[in-house]
């Protein structure tokens, strides 16, 4: 996974764009309200960065992923949140389109998509018949020209909830 996830951006006193790592020091014309959160979304990438446990670290970073839309959506004018990784993206020279993920496991999938520098938001289901923790299905589709940092839904199996169990002895009349 890439060290940072997110960088802040916004418009220099010159008309140039600025951008930050979210747990740099931000420009003090940026607000308090606006630094705090920021600031609050750049410790929770520090966090995913320190977590070994790869499945864990996966969901932290579509929690982060989700939060940083969420602040992206308020921000004021001139003010907004990029991937880090779509500068990594301009660099290459060729595209070949959403990396195909069906039939990897979830961390692999995930870490697949992240490297290439889009979005994930994992599905949950049960009914598939695959192995637990595959992934079954993705949305856009494997070679999509859909370019970063477009967000890619994977389908991934899992068991299916436990039931509900009552207290209550129930009988049954013939």
């Amino acid at each position: 996974m890439s060290e940072s996830y997110w960088k802040f951006c916004y418009l220099g006193a010159d008309g140039e764009e600025v951008c930050h790592e979210l747990f740099a020091e931000l420009e003090p014309g940026a607000g308090e309200v606006l630094t705090g959160q920021v600031k609050a979304l750049g410790g929770l990438q520090e966090v995913v960065g320190r977590v070994t446990d790869s499945a864990l670290q996966v969901r932290l970073v579509e929690v982060m992923d989700a939060e940083a839309a969420r602040l992206n959506a308020v921000l004021p004018e001139g003010f907004v949140l990029r991937r880090a990784d779509a500068a990594t993206f301009a660099k290459e020279e060729e595209f070949f389109g959403v990396p195909g993920v069906v039939g990897m496991t979830h961390v692999d999938a995930f870490n697949t998509l992240r490297a290439a520098g889009y979005g994930v938001k994992t599905v949950w289901e049960w009914t598939s018949s695959a192995e637990e923790n595959t992934v079954t299905d993705q949305s856009p589709a494997a070679g999509a020209f859909n370019v970063p940092p477009t967000v890619v839904n994977i389908w991934v199996r899992t068991l299916p909830p436990e039931p509900d169990i009552t207290d209550r002895t129930t009988f049954l009349t013939e």
